[in-house]
């Protein structure tokens, strides 16, 4: 494996202008949207064993679900619940991933965000070399840090969540960490907030305190997968 790097194009796709919160784009991202497609990923320098399965480690705490009331709280739960739920580890099973955004988005915008969802699980399995022997250590994780109300009313609201993610590959991609913000735009249908449409954008970003040097590629792969998630943690 060489040090030449990966990019992942970017898919973005648009539901019918006839509604305006429809014509958010789609940014797919993995670990939880913490490395948008686009980004450009780095190959490994130098070659850790792998071993004969995938290891997914992913996520963070999943947020509160949302309730039946159209509030500016239950917007932002609504949005923080989705962008949880649709994260990295969700791409590499497309029939869940399928599920989910079925379940998720609002009747008009669905199809083009199953579409859109679809094209860049197949791109992001191939990215990290899922379906290659010996199989890569795989990790995907996430977790949100804050969030925005960029726009409310009782039919409509957009919601930017600012998280922060790793990602990593034994076969093709050296674990990085990558900060972005998700805005999810929801329309309020059926008496609850569906998903009218995802954009991402990198950033913000702060840096490394001076003097402290990133874990070593080698470690990573060792120890992350040690961690046990949140999410998986009883209450």
């Amino acid at each position: 494996m060489t040090g030449r790097p990966v990019d992942l194009p970017p898919v973005r796709a648009y539901a019918p202008r006839r509604r305006r919160l429809a014509t958010a784009g789609v940014a797919v991202a993995l670990v939880a949207i913490g490395v948008a497609i686009g980004s450009r990923l780095t190959a490994p320098r130098e070659k850790v064993a792998a071993p004969a399965t995938v290891t997914v480690t992913s996520s963070s705490p999943t947020p509160s679900a949302p309730t039946a009331e159209s509030t500016r709280t239950s917007a932002v739960a609504a949005a923080a619940t989705y962008v949880s739920e649709l994260d990295g580890s969700l791409l590499l099973d497309s029939t869940r991933l399928r599920a989910v955004v079925n379940r998720i988005a609002s009747a008009q915008a669905r199809p083009t965000l199953v579409t859109a969802y679809e094209q860049a699980a197949a791109q992001a399995r191939e990215r990290l070399g899922l379906g290659t022997v010996p199989a890569p250590v795989v990790i995907l994780r996430a977790a949100p840090v804050g969030y925005r109300v960029d726009g409310y009313s009782a039919r409509s609201a957009t919601i930017s969540i600012w998280r922060v993610g790793i990602i990593g590959s034994g076969a093709t991609v050296d674990p990085q960490q990558s900060w972005a913000t998700e805005t999810v735009t929801l329309v309020w249908e059926s008496g609850r907030w569906e998903v009218a449409g995802f954009s991402s954008a990198p950033g913000p970003t702060p840096p490394l305190p001076a003097g402290v040097a990133a874990t070593s590629r080698g470690e990573l792969f060792r120890t992350v997968p040690g961690f046990e998630e949140f999410a998986s943690a009883a209450p």
